[in-house]
C-alpha cells in the first residue's frame, strides 16, 4: 500500500478540520455545551440509580433516628452543613408538590400554622421549584443544581461577550461565577435561585442602556420577575441594589463617552424604571403576600434595630487556601460557608491582577471598588460598612451574602486578564515584568502567611500530602475529645499543598504566554487555563454537594413517631439541653403529616413570635429565630399549653440525664429512639367559653395569657369587648353543657361543630392572622383575636356549624397585577415580531 496521504488518512483530518469550523463558528454553542457538561461533572451523580443530591442523611444523627442510623452513614451526614437544605427546603418543597395544582397559601404543620406563599423561602413559582414538581423528587434535586450551575454559568459566558470580552475570557467569566465555591456550597438553598439570574439581569440592563426598546425593557423585567419568585427577598434586594448602581454608572458613561446632550438620559432611565415596576409587579402574586405578612410580623423593626453582622476578616484568607479550616465533609476547624467562600481558583487572582496591570478602562476600575465595597460590607470594614449598614433594607439584611458579587466582579476581571494575555501583541516588556512579579507574588503570599502565623508544620508534610492529593481523611478525634494540634496541622498543610501545584501551574502558564522566543499559542492556552481553573474549582468544591444513598434521605417513621401521629391534630415539640440538635428538626413535622408549634421560617407573625421569645426561648438574638428552639420550663409549659402541644419529644439520653418535671407532664412513650412526654395541661385545639376578660393592649393580653393558673378553657382573654359575652375578673371553669369537636381540619378550610349553652366563644388554637374567614351556620361572621394570638369566632346558644377558610385579599390582588403585567409584557413581545416580519415582508 503506498504511504502517499491518500483519502483514508485525510479523511479523519477533514473531520477534524471540520469539526473544528463548526465549533468555532458556532462559540455560543460551545460555551454552552462547556457548561452543561462541566454542571453534570460537578453534581450529575444525583441522577444515578440508588442516588440522590441531598445531604438529607444528617437528619439520621437527630432523634428519633439516631438509633437505627446505618453504620455507613457518618456521624453528622455526609455534610452537615446542608442541614437547612434537609429540615426546611426540601420539606417545604414536597409539601407544596403534595398540594399541586391547588396553590398553597396557608401552612398549618409549623407554628400554630402560618402563611406559606407568603413566607420568603418557599419559592412556590420559581421556575426552580416547578422541576422538582414534574420530575421524581429526589432525582429532581441534581437536576435543579445542574440547572442553577448551567445558568449561572451561560448568564455570565453571555454578559462578559456583551462587555466586548472574546471567547476564552467570556468562558472563564462564566466558569469562575457559577463554579467559585460561594456559588457552589448555596447550590441547595434558595439563594442560588435569585444568584443564578444575575448575570442575565446585568446583561437586560446592558441592553436597555444600549438601546431602550419594548424588548430590551421585557427581557429585564422579565428576568427581575423571575429572580424574585426564587425565594430569597433578601437575595432579590441586593440585586436590585446592583441593579440601580450599575445602570446609573453605564448611563452616565456611555452619556460622557459619547458627549450627549443631558436629555438623551431620559430615554433609558424611563425605560429602566419600567422594566423594574414591571419585573416587581409580575412578582406580585409572591410579593402582595409578603408585604402584608412583613406588616404583620416583628422581623423587619427588630431587624432594623439590631447590629447588622459580619464576619471576620480571618476568613478571607480563604482567597488563597479554602482548606486551611478543614472542610465538613472531612474535619472542620471552623464551620460554616463563610469559611470557604472567597475560593475562586489561583488562576483567577493571577488572572485578575493582569486585567488590572494591562489595561484600566473605567469599567475595570469600577469593577474594582465595586468589589472592595463588597469586601468592606462583608467583613465590617468602617467607614463603609457602618454607613450602609444602617440604610433601609441594608439594616435588615445578611449583608455578608453580597460576596456573591465579588465573585462576580473577580470572574469579570479574570476575563478581561486572559483577553489581554490572548492578544496578538506581546504587552511592552515592563507590563510582562509587572505580570509575572504579580502572579508570583500571589503564589507565595500563603506561604508568607503560614510562616509569619506559625501554622507551617513541616513534620506533617508528608501526611498533609496524602490528604490533599491522596484524597485521605485527616485522622478524626475521638469522640467527644478536642481537635489535637497535630490534625490541625495537617489539615492545614494539605491546604498549603492543594494550593501550591495549581497556583504553580497558573504561573506557569501565564509565563509561557509571555515568553518572548517560544510563546504558548492563544488557542492552547485558552484551552490550558480553563481546564485548570476547572480542575482547581473542582478540588475546591469536591463533596459539598453529595449523592448519597436514596434510602438514607429519608428518615424512617419510628414508633416515636408513630405515636405523634396518633395524637393529631395536637402539637408536639422536641426538647433538647443542645440548641443545634433538636429532635424531629423543625419544618419536618410536614413530611410526617404532624403538627409541630416551632418552625423555621421568615418572617414571624408578631405576636406569635414575642409569645415564644417571652417565654419558649428566652434571649435568643435579633437576627436568630427562636421559634426553632423549645424549652420545658414553668413559663414554657403555660405558653405551649395554651398552643394545644400536648406531647414533648426528647433524646432517650436526656430522657435519663435530666428528664422533664413540671405540672402535667408524664411519660406517654418510651422507646430507644427517644421518649415522650404527654402534657395533660394543653387545651384541646377548639373548644367554647361564655366569659371574657378584656385588657388593655398587647403587653397586658401576653402577661395575662403567661400568667400562672391562667386556664384557657374557662375564659377567653380579648383586647376589646366582644358584645354579648360575660366579663369576668378571676379564674373560670368550662362552661356546662357546652361542646366542640373538630369535624374537620385541612390546610385552608376548618369546620367545627360547636353547642353552646349561652352566648359564647368558639377557641381555635390556631394564629389569629388576616386574610381567614367564617361562618356560622351558613352566615358570615367576624374572627376575632382571643388569647393574644388565636382564633375565636362568637356562637349563640345551640349547635352550629363553623366553618373557617382562608382567603387572602393579598393573594387576590397579587395574581390579578401578576396577570395584567404578564400579559402587557406578552402583548409588548407580539408587537416587536408582528413589526419584524412586516419589515421583512416589505424589504
Amino acid at each position: 500500500m503506498r504511504d502517499d496521504g491518500g483519502p483514508s488518512e485525510r479523511a479523519p483530518a477533514g473531520r477534524a478540520r471540520r469539526l473544528w469550523s463548526f465549533w468555532s463558528a458556532r462559540p455560543t454553542l460551545g460555551a454552552a455545551v462547556i457548561y452543561a457538561v462541566l454542571a453534570v461533572l460537578m453534581v450529575g451523580q444525583g441522577v444515578l440509580p440508588g442516588r440522590t443530591l441531598s445531604g438529607s442523611d444528617t437528619l439520621l444523627s437527630s432523634v428519633p433516628w439516631q438509633a437505627s442510623k446505618p453504620a455507613d452513614v457518618p456521624g453528622l451526614g455526609t455534610n452537615f452543613e446542608l442541614a437547612d437544605s434537609a429540615d426546611v427546603f426540601q420539606p417545604m418543597l414536597q409539601y407544596t408538590r403534595s398540594q399541586l395544582p391547588t396553590v398553597p397559601l396557608w401552612n398549618p404543620y409549623i407554628m400554630a400554622g402560618r402563611p406559606l406563599l407568603a413566607d420568603g423561602q418557599s419559592a412556590v413559582f420559581s421556575p426552580f421549584s416547578v422541576v422538582s414538581y414534574v420530575l421524581p423528587f429526589w432525582k429532581s434535586l441534581a437536576v435543579v443544581a445542574m440547572l442553577k450551575l448551567f445558568l449561572g454559568a451561560f448568564g455570565a459566558y453571555l454578559f462578559g461577550r456583551l462587555l466586548g470580552m472574546r471567547f476564552g475570557g467570556a468562558l472563564v467569566t462564566g466558569l469562575v461565577f457559577a463554579f467559585g465555591t460561594f456559588f457552589v456550597v448555596w447550590l441547595a438553598w434558595p439563594l442560588t435561585s435569585v444568584y443564578a439570574w444575575i448575570p442575565w439581569a446585568l446583561a437586560a440592563c446592558e441592553l436597555v442602556v444600549r438601546r431602550p426598546s419594548r424588548l430590551s425593557v421585557s427581557a429585564l423585567a422579565a428576568v427581575i420577575g423571575l429572580q424574585l419568585l426564587g425565594g430569597h427577598p433578601e437575595s432579590s434586594f441586593h440585586l436590585m441594589f446592583v441593579l440601580v448602581v450599575f445602570f446609573a454608572f453605564r448611563a452616565l458613561l456611555d452619556w460622557r463617552r459619547r458627549r450627549l446632550p443631558a436629555r438623551a438620559l431620559v430615554r433609558p432611565t424611563a425605560a429602566f424604571v419600567i422594566a423594574m415596576l414591571a419585573g416587581t409587579a409580575l412578582a406580585a402574586l409572591v410579593l402582595a403576600p409578603l408585604v402584608e405578612f412583613v406588616l404583620h410580623s416583628g422581623d423587619l423593626s427588630r431587624r432594623a434595630n439590631a447590629a447588622a453582622g459580619y464576619w471576620p476578616r480571618k476568613y478571607l484568607g480563604a482567597l488563597f487556601l479554602h482548606d486551611y479550616w478543614g472542610r465538613p465533609t472531612q474535619l472542620d476547624l471552623a464551620a460554616f460557608m463563610q469559611v470557604r467562600g472567597w475560593y475562586a481558583g489561583a488562576a483567577t487572582l493571577m488572572l485578575a491582577a493582569a486585567a488590572l496591570i494591562l489595561k484600566r478602562t473605567a469599567e475595570r476600575i469600577a469593577v474594582v471598588v465595586f468589589a472592595l465595597f463588597c469586601v468592606c460590607m462583608v467583613v465590617g470594614i468602617k467607614p463603609v460598612f457602618g454607613l450602609v449598614s444602617g440604610l433601609p433594607g441594608f439594616s435588615a439584611a445578611h449583608n455578608e451574602r453580597l460576596l456573591i458579587y465579588f465573585l462576580l466582579c473577580i470572574a469579570l476581571l479574570a476575563g478581561w486578564g486572559i483577553d489581554d494575555l490572548s492578544a496578538v501583541r506581546l504587552p511592552r516588556p515592563t507590563l510582562r515584568r509587572a505580570v509575572l512579579i504579580s502572579a508570583g507574588a500571589i503564589v507565595c503570599i500563603p506561604i508568607v502567611w503560614l510562616l509569619v502565623a506559625g501554622t507551617l508544620s513541616l513534620s506533617e508534610l508528608g501526611r498533609g500530602l496524602r490528604v490533599a492529593w491522596g484524597f485521605e481523611h485527616p485522622p478524626l478525634p475521638a469522640s467527644g475529645l478536642a481537635i489535637p494540634a497535630s490534625t490541625g496541622a495537617i489539615i492545614r498543610d494539605s491546604a498549603l499543598l492543594i494550593w501550591l501545584p495549581l497556583a504553580g501551574a497558573a504561573f506557569a502558564l501565564i509565563a509561557a504566554r509571555l515568553w518572548r522566543t517560544r510563546r504558548l499559542g492563544v488557542t492552547p492556552f485558552v484551552a490550558l487555563t480553563v481546564f485548570l481553573l476547572a480542575a482547581d474549582l473542582f478540588r475546591a468544591n469536591m463533596g459539598f454537594n453529595p449523592a448519597i444513598r436514596q434510602k438514607t434521605a429519608v428518615p424512617p417513621t419510628t414508633g416515636a413517631i408513630r405515636y405523634l401521629q396518633s395524637q393529631r391534630p395536637n402539637r408536639f415539640i422536641g426538647v433538647s439541653t443542645i440548641q443545634l440538635s433538636q429532635p424531629l428538626p423543625d419544618d419536618l413535622a410536614m413530611r410526617f403529616g404532624l403538627y409541630d408549634a416551632r418552625g423555621y421560617d421568615f418572617p414571624v407573625e408578631k405576636r406569635f413570635d414575642d409569645l415564644w421569645r417571652a417565654s419558649v426561648a428566652p434571649g435568643v438574638g435579633d437576627f436568630t429565630q427562636p421559634e426553632e428552639f423549645a424549652s420545658a420550663t414553668p413559663a414554657a409549659l403555660r405558653a405551649l399549653s395554651l398552643l394545644s402541644v400536648s406531647d414533648l419529644l426528647v433524646g432517650p439520653l436526656q430522657a435519663i440525664a435530666t428528664p422533664l418535671h413540671g405540672p402535667g407532664l408524664h411519660v406517654a412513650y418510651k422507646g430507644k429512639e427517644g421518649v415522650v412526654y404527654s402534657n395533660s395541661n394543653a387545651l384541646p385545639r377548639v373548644f367554647v367559653v361564655d366569659r371574657q376578660r378584656t385588657v388593655a393592649g398587647d403587653k397586658a393580653a401576653l402577661a395575662a395569657v403567661t400568667a400562672p393558673g391562667f386556664d384557657g378553657r374557662g375564659i377567653a382573654v380579648t383586647d376589646h369587648p366582644l358584645p354579648g359575652i360575660q366579663q369576668f375578673a378571676g379564674t373560670a371553669a368550662p362552661p356546662a353543657g357546652a361542646s366542640a369537636r373538630l369535624a374537620s381540619y385541612g390546610a385552608e378550610k376548618v369546620v367545627v361543630d360547636a353547642t353552646a349553652t349561652d352566648p359564647s366563644v368558639l377557641v381555635l388554637t390556631d394564629s389569629f392572622y388576616p386574610g381567614w374567614k367564617a361562618t356560622v351556620d351558613g352566615k358570615p361572621a367576624s374572627i376575632e383575636r382571643v388569647d393574644y394570638v388565636l382564633r375565636g369566632v362568637k356562637i349563640g346558644p345551640g349547635h352550629h356549624t363553623i366553618v373557617m377558610r382562608y382567603q387572602p385579599t393579598s393573594w387576590r390582588i397579587g395574581w390579578i397585577v401578576s396577570l395584567v403585567t404578564l400579559l402587557a409584557l406578552l402583548g409588548a413581545l407580539a408587537s416587536v415580531w408582528i413589526g419584524t416580519r412586516r419589515r421583512r415582508a416589505a424589504a
